[in-house]
């Protein structure tokens, strides 16, 4: 009887193992699929028209990856913002931030760099205005703006 416990715990030890493969296999046939359709939805984008847009909405967002064994909470900035398309009609999006340490780092960005009310450039698919993005500096992801142009 130990024996074929033995076998019986083997093969259990077998198929948790297989499960587990499936599972990263399809968590990373998901995140191909999602990187190939942001690639399909934004491809031609940097052509594009743009619109005058205005920022309506900033939130701070608490991340914490449970289950990770990692005890780090990061902290992002949502900004939520208005603009009208080409034949006048109210469009919205969000654009989120890079991860912060902590929330006080967040809001000073986003306050500083995007506070609510600030005109913003949107660029928009002409026909689906609702895929649109945020016409940023590169600053704005890097956080290397220059602190002098040095004119």
């Amino acid at each position: 009887m130990i024996v074929s416990g033995q076998l019986f715990l083997a093969d259990l030890s077998h198929i948790g193992s297989i499960v587990l493969r499936i599972s990263f296999a399809g968590l990373g046939l998901a995140a191909v699929y999602a990187i190939i359709r942001t690639f399909w939805l934004y491809r031609g984008a940097d052509t594009w028209p743009t619109a005058d847009g205005t920022i309506t909405r900033v939130e701070i967002q608490e991340f914490y990856a449970a289950g990770t064994g990692s005890p780090n909470t990061t902290y992002f900035a949502t900004v939520g913002y208005d603009f009208h398309d080409s034949k006048g009609t109210r469009c919205w999006g969000q654009w989120q931030s890079r991860q912060f340490a902590t929330s006080e780092e967040a809001s000073a960005f986003v306050h500083r760099e995007m506070p609510e009310g600030k005109r913003v450039v949107v660029r928009f698919k002409p026909k689906d205005p609702m895929v649109n993005s945020l016409e940023l500096d590169s600053w704005t992801y890097s956080g290397d703006r220059p602190l002098s142009l040095n004119f």
